[in-house]
């Protein structure tokens, strides 16, 4: 074989195995990191606001802004339908399974979390009414506010919200205060 021939062949080669490295090596590593992101969007403790933020509006009658706020949420993976209703701005999510099955403090932690970010991003949605097939309860706007010493600043940086909003939820005795302090059931 000639040196043009040598050539080829290695160069045939080289561009096989860095095939296989990127099919058997870095698609799979990038294919796991997405899937560990969008399951990491399902928890209070993992969520990132940077998810939520594009759904920032003044008005809770974009019906389809406000379902697919819920849906990126956490519990989003949790099978749910809305009713909006805008003569008293109130959003009431339907939950198709009963708090038992999804489990007590995943629900406490995403009802403070998911309020307040529904309160932060929608600028006249006053009332939540969470409806679950074992319970119910509504969590009204002024409460949440109270909730916080500078209610507006919160969305306003990643390290804001989760200093004031996602990691006190790791306490539970912080999540149980709260609960009581929003919920009017």
């Amino acid at each position: 074989m000639n040196k043009q021939g040598k050539l080829i062949v290695s160069l045939l080669a080289a561009g096989l195995v860095a095939s296989i490295v990127v099919q058997f090596i870095i698609i799979p590593k990038q294919n796991a990191t997405a899937e560990q992101y969008v399951i990491d969007q399902r928890r209070p403790q993992t969520h990132n606001l940077e998810n939520i933020i594009p759904f920032k509006h003044p008005y809770m009658g974009n019906a389809s802004n406000m379902i697919n706020l819920f849906n990126h949420l956490p519990t989003n993976e949790i099978e749910k339908d809305f009713e909006l209703h805008s003569d008293t701005f109130t959003i009431k999510v339907n939950y198709h399974r009963p708090i038992s099955e999804i489990g007590i403090r995943l629900v406490n932690q995403s009802t403070i979390y998911n309020s307040t970010a529904a309160f932060a991003l929608i600028g006249n949605l006053e009332k939540i009414e969470y409806s679950f097939l074992d319970e119910s309860f509504t969590v009204k706007r002024e409460n949440v506010e109270n909730l916080y010493k500078d209610f507006d600043q919160l969305i306003k940086s990643n390290e804001v919200w989760d200093q004031q909003v996602r990691n006190p939820l790791k306490d539970e005795g912080y999540t149980e205060k709260c609960l009581k302090s929003i919920l009017n059931k």
